[in-house]
């Protein structure tokens, strides 16, 4: 008993886990959803689950449910304790699977279809045995003791399936990037302590005797260090800086593969499980990554490498007597091609109902204000913006491989600025309150005041986790030269350094503002003006990537045509909100494909358009004409851009060209006039293709981009038989 209630820190390190992966503007939602879930699955287990597992069989399929009436006597001993706690992992997975981006309401109608028909019935098919019958994969002769191994299978198809219907987070995959980064590396490691150590708990307790449970603890311990080895050797050997992310995943795969052996494996058996499961989960890990699969907290790599290498890999550890090993590995490897199957395909076909009929994903504003407001009206305390400060200030000046410790302070006074402009904001608000002759009406501005000043911590959240990827960045010393390096952190002082001051000047105009209407208007300006900072910066970020040798996939096919018609409503609405014309000319709506990443030639567009509007200074000017053309040879695709701007300079166009060819007085440059087009003369060159820039004064400036068209293989006719 008492080991079984140690086994509730399993949904509990869930719950750690994926709260310390998530922005602080998402928090409060991902606590109270992975909550939610799991209260569901204890009432649906208790109402209908318990029934379909352990019910009379009905052709080794499913159990017959009795009914409410026969649950009364439920959790009244060990094992229903035991499988309560098991039963909710596939629901808690499908609720982390839609942390930042999924509908709270909705999500737990998903969670409650998955608690009723994915692990109950899995479980039935590999644990039910009585005098009614077997299920059907018991009596074929599959092995998962405890059950452990079957659950975690189905937990982590259980999230495939939900995070392929729901989509990515927005910003996870712009360019194949890894971002965005949870806030909180020791919640994220305490969860993960919490769910090792919680299932060699639940693993240890199947064991027959207390010498045996002290067995399979040293076996699992053993188990679980190789996991953690092989998760840190594989990206060192393949040159990769995500070390903390793969161990954890690896120790996470490790605990899971081991508990279908942990009672009667032997450590060497052990200690082979666990360095398969870590190499596994580095590589699921990385081909998720590589087809865009979002998975928050890593939970679907460890939890289907772990279940497939423990499920795959009982038959060696088992001690049976069965004649032939090779019939065990195929009894093993369909029990879980069934349970993967049925798991994945019952929830899409779920999720997709209700992504059709209800909706399953919030709104793209809700998503970028955050959930815990939008769901739960509530906004995050600037929490982090305060440990950011001491992040940023506590950083070695003279570390080896530190980014530099100009950019280190730039950041620290970033965010002390902003913690100014929140003190002065809070007591403006009290001030309201105190003098506002109408007090609904005071009560009201405050309310504005505070929704405006949650933007402003939302952008300036953003502001700062770009600036640590940028000085995370500088440490790996991957990306490119030292003199690149220094030409980035120049411009990113140049770019922060106006939004800092501007920020400055506002919060030491708003106790000087007597008129109480003007207050809101301050927070207001503060967050245009970060939200411009935002942009900027992230297009440094995304420029130093692109320095990365192999960054850009050029193996997918992209109809730059169509991508061009799916744009243009985006591109002409940009051009709107700026009051600038905008023409798109292109006489064909698909057919002109070329080889690359559309998310990258997506980017070009909309940089080449901003770019182009960035010039546009006075009224009367001409629109921006946006031309995709195929080339009169037949071998290229030429993308056209003429403006009759604000011509540039000498300077400027050897700028875009080459950044590094400009790296004095970057403030007379007018780096953030032309940030968008050197970013765009690096995706051409990264995607294979050419980049061509002109401007001549009153004439206009124009731009071309040129890449290889993708040729049709002709398919001969077979010659006719004579």
């Amino acid at each position: 008993m008492f080991m079984s209630i140690a086994g509730l820190g399993l949904p509990m390190g869930l719950i750690m886990v994926l709260s310390g992966r998530v922005r602080y503007r998402n928090e409060l939602d991902t606590f109270l959803r992975l909550v939610s879930a799991y209260c569901i699955s204890i009432i649906l287990y208790w109402v209908i689950g318990y029934g379909i597992y352990s019910g009379d069989t009905i052709h080794g399929m499913v159990g017959a449910n009795g009914g409410i009436l026969n649950r009364l006597d439920l959790m009244q001993a060990e094992p229903d304790l035991y499988l309560l706690v098991l039963f909710a992992i596939p629901p808690i997975a499908a609720a982390a699977a839609m942390v930042e981006r999924g509908r709270y309401q909705v999500g737990n109608l998903l969670v409650a279809a998955v608690a009723v028909l994915v692990a109950p019935v899995t479980a039935h098919w590999s644990k039910h045995s009585g005098i009614d019958g077997e299920g059907w994969l018991f009596a074929h002769g599959f092995k998962d003791i405890g059950g452990l191994v079957v659950i975690f299978l189905s937990a982590g198809f259980v999230a495939l399936a939900v995070s392929i219907v729901l989509g990515t987070r927005l910003g996870r995959f712009p360019m194949q990037v890894g971002r965005p980064r949870g806030h909180s590396p020791t919640w994220y490691g305490m969860g993960v302590i919490l769910i090792v150590t919680s299932t060699i708990i639940l693993s240890a307790m199947q064991a027959e005797s207390i010498e045996a449970m002290s067995t399979a603890f040293y076996v699992m311990l053993i188990g679980v260090s190789f996991s953690a080895v092989s998760g840190s050797l594989l990206p060192l050997l393949f040159r990769r800086s995500e070390t903390t992310q793969t161990v954890s995943t690896s120790v996470l795969a490790g605990t899971v593969a081991l508990t279908a052996v942990a009672s009667f494996a032997e450590p060497a058996d052990a200690a082979l499980i666990g360095m398969l499961s870590g190499a596994f989960s580095v590589g699921f890990n990385h081909i998720l990554e590589t087809i865009e699969v979002d998975d928050p907290g890593e939970l679907i790599s460890a939890f289907l490498s772990g279940g497939f290498v423990g499920g795959l890999m009982a038959p060696l550890a088992w001690s049976g007597t069965s004649a032939s090993l090779a019939s065990e590995f195929v009894t093993q490897l369909v029990g879980i091609c069934a349970i993967a199957g049925w798991s994945f395909c019952v929830t899409l076909l779920v999720a997709l109902l209700l992504k059709i009929t209800i909706g399953l994903r919030v709104s793209e504003t809700d998503e970028k204000r955050g959930l815990s407001i939008s769901h739960f009206g509530f906004s995050s305390e600037p929490d982090f913006i305060i440990s950011r400060v001491m992040h940023f200030s506590d950083q070695p000046q003279h570390a080896e491989g530190e980014r530099n410790s100009a950019l280190t302070a730039l950041a620290a006074n970033f965010s002390s600025s902003i913690v100014k402009l929140h003190e002065e904001t809070s007591k403006a608000s009290e001030r309201i309150l105190s003098t506002s002759s109408d007090p609904k009406k005071g009560a009201a501005m405050v309310a504005r005041i505070r929704l405006a000043e949650d933007s402003v911590r939302v952008k300036a959240e953003d502001i700062l986790m770009l600036l640590e990827d940028i000085l995370k960045t500088g440490e790996g010393g991957d990306l490119g030269s030292e003199r690149f390096r220094q030409w980035g952190q120049e411009a990113v002082d140049k770019l922060l350094s106006p939004v800092e001051n501007d920020i400055k000047k506002l919060a030491r105009h708003i106790p000087l503002q007597a008129d109480l209407s003007e207050l809101e208007n301050i927070i207001i300006t503060a967050a245009e003006i970060l939200s411009q900072g935002v942009h900027q910066i992230e297009l440094m970020r995304d420029l130093e990537e692109a320095q990365v040798e192999g960054f850009f996939s050029r193996d997918h096919i992209c109809d730059f045509a169509l991508l061009l018609h799916e744009k243009s409503r985006r591109i002409k609405a940009v051009a709107e909100v700026r009051n600038r014309p905008v023409q798109i000319d292109c006489a064909v709506t698909k057919g002109l494909t070329v080889n690359g990443d559309a998310n990258a030639f997506s980017r070009i567009l909309l940089l080449t358009v901003e770019g182009a509007l960035n010039r546009q200074l006075s009224d009367g000017v001409k629109p921006v004409r946006i031309e995709l053309k195929e080339h009169s040879s037949g071998q290229y695709v030429i993308l056209d851009c003429l403006d009759t701007g604000t011509a540039l300079s000498a300077r400027q166009i050897r700028a875009i060209r080459d950044p590094l060819s400009e790296d004095r007085a970057l403030d007379e440059l007018g780096l953030g006039q032309i940030l968008p087009l050197i970013l765009v003369s690096q995706l051409v060159r990264a995607m294979g293709g050419e980049f061509a820039i002109s401007s001549e004064h009153q004439a206009g400036t124009h731009l071309r981009c040129r890449f290889r068209k993708r040729q049709k293989k002709i398919q001969k006719s077979p010659r006719k038989a004579a």
